[in-house]
């Protein structure tokens, strides 16, 4: 059974005194055995459920309750390198300095918008009489206990020392932040003028910049990263110019086609283009039509789209 996340991703879950991504970029753990553990079965973009502790330090509101989700990366840091000062003084006022000092680091998070208890989402992995052992180590979810986590209404939310989130979030459900757009189709007949289908390209477009700063990413994932967009044009040109307009003419990065192929007609590349978004192999979906992974692996990917090797030629 699939759990409707992106390929090779899983999902933990830890209980917390609360949720505050935006002074806490990390997940900590008191003692390193507890850290080490778990970077141990981890890989980068993974998720960690957080749920309200039990415990009396927990508001009681918040009490086993699920109160959002974070995406993390598999590298050690400690608290100081990931806590806002608000954050570090709060621990120390509350005589916590030492604890939660060994952690990993947050990359994005979302909080719930609905008040629902772990036992309900987890209904198999989560004990109550193993509260303080799933606080300490955490555990991974079954795919089927993750499908139910991605139905929660929630809203992304800044993460400490991670590029703000843009106004407008909608909120919806966990799991559309998971899963590509269906490609959008086309229509030929009269608008302001006659559109005539014809030759229509799949193009695969990769940010040439900084696209670690522009999505978030750590600096050390992978041999060739690489932000990438799939998408369907009759006119590459005019598409490339759209994806640049809202950079500064001086800006140090720009969207440029990576890969085209051609295709008879526009019914024939949204097939395509829908073709690589459910064979994209390893690449993370970012939402709607961007990617982010291996340059490799989005090469391989595009030239497994049928008979797009007929049509295909790289750019840049």
């Amino acid at each position: 059974m699939t759990s409707g996340l992106p390929d090779n991703r899983s999902m933990w879950m830890r209980a917390f005194y609360g949720f505050g991504p935006e002074h806490d970029g990390y997940v900590g753990w008191t003692k390193p055995a507890g850290r080490d553990r778990i970077l141990r079965e981890i890989s980068d973009g993974d998720l960690i459920l957080i749920y309200g502790s039990g415990s009396a330090e927990t508001e009681k509101t918040l009490r086993s309750y699920v109160l959002g989700f974070v995406q993390v990366d598999a590298r050690p840091i400690m608290d100081v390198d990931k806590a806002s000062p608000d954050a570090l003084k709060r621990k120390a006022d509350r005589g916590w300095k030492d604890r939660w000092t060994f952690g990993i680091p947050v990359r994005r998070a979302w909080r719930t918008d609905e008040k629902l208890m772990i036992r309900d989402i987890a209904f198999r992995t989560y004990r109550p009489e193993a509260g303080q052992g799933l606080g300490v180590w955490g555990a991974a979810l079954d795919p089927d206990e993750i499908a139910q986590a991605l139905k929660i209404r929630v809203s992304e939310v800044n993460v400490w020392r991670e590029p703000p989130v843009l106004d407008g979030v909608v909120k919806s459900a966990f799991g559309t932040v998971w899963t590509p757009s269906i490609a959008f189709p086309g229509s030929s007949g009269t608008r302001t003028s006659i559109y005539e289908d014809g030759e229509t390209f799949l193009y695969l477009a990769r940010f040439d910049g900084d696209g670690h700063a522009l999505v978030g990413r750590s600096k050390g994932f992978g041999k060739s990263p690489a932000l990438v967009k799939i998408g369907v044009s009759n006119d590459l040109v005019a598409r490339c110019a759209q994806l640049n307009s809202g950079f500064p003419p001086g800006g140090a990065g720009k969207w440029v086609i990576h890969l085209q192929g051609s295709f008879p007609d526009r019914q024939q590349a949204e097939f395509a283009e829908q073709f690589f978004k459910d064979n994209r192999g390893r690449l993370e979906s970012l939402g709607g039509e961007f990617f982010w992974g291996d340059r490799g692996d989005a090469e391989s990917a595009f030239a497994r789209v049928p008979n797009v090797s007929r049509f295909s030629r790289k750019l840049g």
